[in-house]
């Protein structure tokens, strides 16, 4: 169960020298999907039980983007420490699965990485800079805040993340949300309001490079990431099968063992 907490993370001074914090869990000898969080979460926010993945066959590596601010880091650089962590852990290929703020981590890792990727999942994820008119009012202002002055949203980020966390529709994935999103502001919010500015300007390689499969999960409901952005997706990536299915933005809980059979298939 993720009750275990960060145990299973390390960083990149150990004796490893990964360059990013990550759970690896699941099944040690299953297929690799790397889970890429949303904002304002982390690598804690995810289902709670780890033995799903490891039922599916699947090793779970959840990588964590919050903490103190990485200078200089974009969505191609985060590409490139993906590869470096990959290499280390003896990864060839592997999947990736970005919920909201993490879905175009997901697909810069797709792009950059090129065969290595095998598929990809995008749940409910944030869209291209040319679509920001798609997101909920109060996100897009973030956004376009951000872009102008991070300095100025990170006073907002850090009191939104002292918020109760959306229903997940059961108590414990609610826990696990809240977990999550405590362990995303232990550093503050300067990452958060860096990464937003990040998703606002050009992201430095093109949709068309993601030759992997891409499927598209969206909630009927999700007013944070409507479901016109998942179809704006699948008229934009060379191969995506996009899903409409009851939920709202917190669909990655309900529908943690569907995602990851389709990510194993």
């Amino acid at each position: 169960m993720l009750g275990r907490g960060s145990s299973l993370a390390r960083h990149a001074g150990d004796a490893r020298r990964h360059p990013l914090t990550f759970d690896d869990t699941g099944d040690p000898a299953g297929f690799p999907v790397l889970y890429c969080h949303g904002g304002g979460d982390s690598r804690l926010s995810r289902h709670p039980d780890d033995s799903i993945a490891a039922s599916l066959g699947v090793r779970l590596v959840a990588v964590e983007r919050s903490g103190p601010p990485v200078e200089g880091r974009t969505l191609v650089t985060f590409a490139r420490d993906v590869e470096a962590l990959a290499d280390g852990l003896g990864l060839d290929r592997f999947a990736t699965l970005g919920w909201s703020a993490g879905g175009p981590h997901a697909l810069a890792v797709a792009g950059v990485l090129g065969d290595r990727v095998t598929r990809v999942a995008l749940v409910g994820s944030m869209p291209p800079p040319d679509l920001l008119s798609l997101l909920a009012r109060d996100v897009r202002l973030s956004v376009r805040l951000a872009s102008l002055a991070p300095r100025l949203l990170t006073g907002r980020l850090e009191a939104w993340g002292r918020r109760p966390t959306p229903p997940t529709g059961r108590s414990d994935t609610d826990d696990a949300y809240g977990r999550g999103r405590q362990e995303s502001f232990r550093a503050g919010g300067a990452w958060l309001a860096r990464e937003l500015a990040v998703l606002g300007r050009p992201w430095g390689f093109e949709l068309a490079e993601v030759g992997a499969p891409v499927t598209l999960w969206w909630g009927a409901s999700d007013p944070v990431c409507p479901p016109a952005i998942g179809r704006a997706y699948a008229a934009r990536l060379p191969q995506a099968k996009f899903r409409v299915v009851p939920g709202n933005h917190q669909l990655l809980f309900a529908a943690w063992r569907e995602i990851l059979a389709d990510l194993r298939a």
